[in-house]
């Protein structure tokens, strides 16, 4: 066997033989790219000499691409044809992509210096417009054909854009200001500017209907990183690009002003911006001129007043009620420089209103026969004081103010503050919770046209109504079968309760039910607390509001009666504030209860909620109630408390002589002058304080209880009730403010507001007594109010009026005029609420973050500082007998308390006038064999008997014989030397500034926070106190004795 043949391994094998081969090669030796390209070269070089037909290659490419008309012949071939339309439409290898590059980029295509055609570099991307035929080189002329090109195309774009889409039917390009009857106009809306408007949307319609100008302007305006662009956040190109093309196109067409123009000129008027930015941006293109806003804004006006007249009707016709009318006066100083005949400074005067949707309402819930039913039976003569205070819900009271107090300790301490969101949720779900409106709710209101009416008189009162029902299409001839809900301040609640008792019969008023309104009433209890707590301007009582105020740097009113709202409130805060703080210093046994939380032996084992809110409960029965308060008056009641009651006490009293001081305001109630100038003159009366000296308080002889601390112990209680009330409202807790309110009856009979008394008294027998259990329901879920529908921001109507008006007061000041004129009637009043409402839009639009709409306040934390040390050294909340430094307050609860039962009877003679009129009426019909009379309503039980109340359902209690108690006959001595009050009431007087309640309750911190401009002016009222020698108190019913919340 023969071994195998083995060849070499890596032996390379020839491929091409060592000799020649005699036969041609069958297929050709592969050629390089190179080697291809030469050999077309000298194809095109061969053809181009000796076999091309045309003289140049001009001439051969205009016939290749010869493009005859329709009417001409073709002549061309059929494979000339289609190699052409087969390179034009892209579907060889080679494409115009390909070419057109190759052409712009050849080095003989831009001419150089040494042609003779130089100048044609000029005309690279020319925008002259010069003729095609006389440029030369290819670049030069391709660049400007590009740009006249894409010129062209951009303005068919705009031009395009300056009419409807005709793809959208909701795209609306021109927005008319105002028709004279041109068929198709589309006049504009506020709900097409607001609900439509947005910076991204505009930009995204833009992109599809002008897609080349977007592209042009990006190119121009976008930074690019890297190949791709991007929106930077300064000045983010996207609202540039909408800008400028918005101006393109109302430059292209005036009436083309839907996309951005008629917006802007509406905001740039909601800003108050000056006539020359108007005019600035009007020529810029930006916006519409100031004449199309205010013409826009007219026909605005007319639209959203026709479809409230159409919503009302057909609340009506359904026999529901469809809103209900917040009013108030409007005034404004006007001066004149340059006086004349007729030409005066004087006050203008006049009364804005503001219709609001009713919600969370029962069908039938305002219907007019249930309500006039109960009327008749004129349950309210059966309500006493007892009956008052027993209905007063003191079980959510009693957790409400222990909470206020742990809130002060919670802001105060940082250790502490992570039990902010356990306060809120008892504030919100607990035990204090009583009656909250339902959340995300969003008021829906609609200002109506103001009127020159004086609203402060009773005539005036009536036309002022009887304007406003007509702007909304209510009939005051004919109030149908439901009842109109007005509300006010207190002034005009009065006049509202006097035409619906004189104008009821006659048909005008019979319907008309009024509440006065929640901000007016809490101004009223602070400028009432001020006045109590302030005492002489030079007082060395620590517990007076003037020695805290010089301690802390803070101004004193000048007139205590009637103080600023805002600083006042403020001021007053601050103190209360570091009173509470000081209690809780004494209660835990430390010097400074910051150094107390930051030791880390108390914060192991770190106190809890419960442990806080237990500590809290004992504060306030120490401190800030009518036992406590009585407790101070001796030495032996004083000691005799319980040892979790009683105040400790401090180091032994040493009696100092006072003097009094001409300079100091007298702390009690005192008379003041009456101007002599009518109340309609037409220079405005300013504030005086009172002149006459003050009377520094004398203890009697053998007094062995502490002044001090018993006026600190007042001051607790009364702004803690209002701290309470100050704080429900932005809270939406309507329950726990009427509670406040409920309380302030008492204390109001022991001041000077005797008004106030009898608003609290009427409207707590109108929800008591006379409300129906839907209407009462209606009435509560619809008294606060919140535009944002976001948690915290309700506020009082009289508050949210307050804003409108000072839109309306300041185009006064800068306009002048009437209120009752057209530029008000028509442009302004109606139109606030979208002014406001715009703002917010055009900032939210431009992605801009939310801004705070108040002044930073400044930190008062140097201040509390200071008056925690006072406080401190002085001994203000530790039981020092027989201590006293010339101030006393009244205890106005106490004393409303003995007082209530005479002013009962005042109210309810006059009150139950016209239930007397009703039942009068209905005997007659009974008699007459039950014809109809002009009220058209009969009750089913007999006119003359008053059967006990059946309410018990809605939350208010019956008084039952056993409950009632006359405030004479609990067994405590009254002071024969107390002072009786001068009998003026300032209740109804107004604020000279303040920014109005202008608080909301943080969403996530609930904390109370400012939200109002500080410096602007509201309406409040003043406020009287006594000065007494000896306040003996009350021990006020605790127990919870069959007793039910009642709002």
């Amino acid at each position: 066997m023969n071994p195998p043949l083995l060849l070499p391994a890596l032996v390379p094998v020839p491929l091409q033989p060592d000799f020649p081969h005699t036969q041609p090669r069958l297929r050709q030796q592969k050629k390089s790219a190179e080697q291809k390209l030469e050999a077309k070269f000298e194809a095109l070089e061969r053809l181009l000499k000796e076999q091309f037909p045309f003289d140049t290659l001009g001439h051969f490419l205009q016939v290749l691409f010869y493009n005859p008309t329709r009417s001409e012949p073709d002549p061309r071939g059929r494979t000339h044809c289609l190699v052409v339309s087969q390179f034009l439409r892209g579907r060889s290898d080679i494409k115009m992509s390909d070419i057109l590059p190759l052409m712009y980029h050849h080095k003989s295509s831009y001419p150089t210096s040494r042609t003779e055609h130089v100048s044609e570099q000029k005309l690279m991307f020319s925008t002259t417009e010069p003729t095609l035929n006389e440029i030369h080189h290819a670049r030069p002329f391709i660049s400007t054909w590009a740009v006249n090109l894409v010129a062209a195309e951009a303005r068919r774009q705009v031009g395009r854009a300056t009419r409807d889409d005709p793809d959208d039917p909701e795209d609306h390009t021109r927005l008319c200001a105002r028709t004279n009857g041109r068929s198709g106009a589309h006049v504009v809306s506020w709900k097409e500017l607001l609900s439509n408007f947005s910076m991204k949307s505009i930009h995204d319609k833009f992109r599809v209907r002008v897609p080349l100008p977007i592209f042009l302007t990006e190119a121009m305006a976008a930074p690019k990183s890297k190949g791709v662009y991007f929106v930077r956040k300064r000045r983010p190109h996207p609202f540039i690009q909408v800008g400028a093309i918005s101006s393109f196109i109302i430059s292209r067409n005036r009436y083309a002003n839907g996309h951005l123009a008629v917006i802007l000129g509406v905001w740039l008027f909601a800003c108050k911006s000056h006539i020359d930015v108007k005019r600035v941006f009007c020529r810029f293109g930006y916006s519409v001129s100031d004449t199309t806003a205010r013409n826009a804004l007219n026909s605005m006006t007319v639209a959203s007043l026709d479809d409230l007249r159409t919503d009302i009707t057909t609340a009506t016709d359904e026999g529901t009620t469809h809103g209900f009318l917040i009013l108030d006066n409007v005034q404004e100083y006007c001066d004149v420089w340059e006086q004349g005949i007729g030409r005066t400074s004087e006050l203008k005067v006049g009364c804005a209103g503001t219709w609001v949707k009713a919600d969370d309402c029962a069908p039938g819930a305002f219907d007019a026969k249930p309500y006039y039913d109960k009327v008749a039976l004129q349950e309210r003569k059966t309500l006493t004081s007892d009956s008052l205070f027993d209905d007063i819900d003191w079980t959510s009271m009693r957790v409400a103010i222990p909470l206020q107090w742990a809130r002060a300790l919670v802001e105060y301490i940082p250790q502490l503050q992570h039990f902010t969101t356990e306060l809120n949720a008892m504030f919100r779900t607990g035990l204090a919770s009583n009656y909250r409106m339902r959340e995300g709710r969003k008021t829906e209101c609609q200002p109506l046209p103001t009127n020159a009416e004086h609203s402060t008189e009773l005539q005036g009162m009536a036309r002022a109504v009887a304007d406003f029902n007509r702007s909304v299409g209510i009939s005051s001839e004919d109030p149908g079968k439901t009842l109109q809900w007005i509300r006010g301040d207190g002034a005009s609640y009065a006049l509202l309760l006097n035409l619906s008792t004189y104008l009821g019969p006659t048909g005008t008023f019979k319907n008309v039910i009024a509440t006065p309104e929640l901000w007016h009433t809490g101004a009223t209890d602070l400028n009432s607390t001020a006045a109590n707590h302030y005492g002489p301007s030079t007082s060395k009582d620590p517990s007076s509001l003037s020695k805290c105020s010089n301690i802390a740097g803070l101004k004193r009113p000048s007139n205590i009666k009637s103080c600023d709202y805002y600083p006042t409130r403020r001021n007053l805060t601050l103190i209360w504030t570091a009173h509470v703080l000081d209690c809780w210093r004494i209660e835990l046994e430390t010097d400074d209860l910051r150094d107390f939380f930051n030791d880390p032996k108390t914060l192991n084992p770190f106190p809890d909620f419960e442990f806080l809110l237990g500590r809290a409960g004992m504060l306030v029965d120490k401190y800030a109630t009518q036992s406590a308060i009585q407790a101070s008056l001796t030495l032996k009641d004083s000691t005799d408390r319980t040892r979790e009651s009683k105040v400790k006490a401090g180091s032994a009293w040493t009696a100092e002589t006072t003097a009094t001081d001409d300079d100091s305001e007298p702390p009690g109630l005192s008379e003041i002058e009456e101007p002599d100038t009518p109340r309609n003159a037409s220079v405005p009366l300013p504030s005086k304080a009172p002149n006459d000296a003050p009377k520094v308080h004398e203890e009697k002889e053998g007094f062995t209880g502490d002044r001090v601390l018993r006026n600190s112990q007042i001051f607790m209680q009364d702004f803690g009730w209002w701290v309470e009330f100050a704080h429900s409202i932005p809270e939406g807790d309507i329950g726990r403010a009427l509670t406040s309110h409920q309380i302030w009856i008492f204390k109001f009979a022991g001041s000077s507001h005797a008004n106030y008394v009898n608003y609290l008294l009427e409207v707590y027998c109108l929800l008591c007594y006379e409300a129906s259990k839907d209407l009462k329901n209606a009435i509560l879920n619809n008294w606060l109010l919140n535009i944002k529908g976001e948690l915290g921001r309700w506020l009082p109507g009289d508050q949210h009026q307050e804003h409108y008006n000072k839109w309306t007061e300041y185009m006064m000041k800068k306009h002048g005029g009437e209120f009752d004129e057209p530029f008000y009637r028509q442009t302004i009043s109606p139109n606030v609420h979208h002014f406001l409402l715009i703002k917010e839009e055009v900032e939210t639009s431009f992605d801009f973050q939310s801004r705070g709409q108040t002044h930073t306040s400044p930190s008062l934390s140097d201040e509390l500082a200071l008056l925690l040390r006072a406080f401190k050294e002085e001994e203000v909340h530790l039981f020092r007998s027989g201590r006293s430094l010339g101030h006393a307050a009244v205890n106005q609860f106490a004393r409303g308390w003995r007082r209530l039962d005479e002013k009962l009877d005042a109210f309810l003679t006059k009150s139950t006038v016209h239930g007397d009129f009703l039942q009068e009426i209905r005997r007659r019909a009974e008699v007459d064999g039950g014809a109809d009379t002009e009220i058209q309503m009969r009750s089913d039980s007999p006119a003359e008997s008053i059967p006990s109340s059946d309410l018990t359902d809605e939350g208010f209690r019956a008084p039952s014989a056993s409950s009632v108690r006359s405030a004479s006959s609990n067994g405590e001595p009254v002071d024969p030397n107390e002072p009786e009050d001068d009998g003026e009431d300032l209740s109804d007087a107004q604020l000279t500034s303040g920014p109005g309640l202008g608080m909301v309750v943080d969403a996530e911190s609930g904390l109370l926070v400012d939200a109002d401009d500080e410096g602007e002016e509201e309406d409040g009222s003043g406020d009287e106190v006594e000065d007494i020698d000896e306040e003996p108190d009350v021990e006020l019913k605790t127990e919870d004795e069959d007793s039910e919340d009642d709002f």
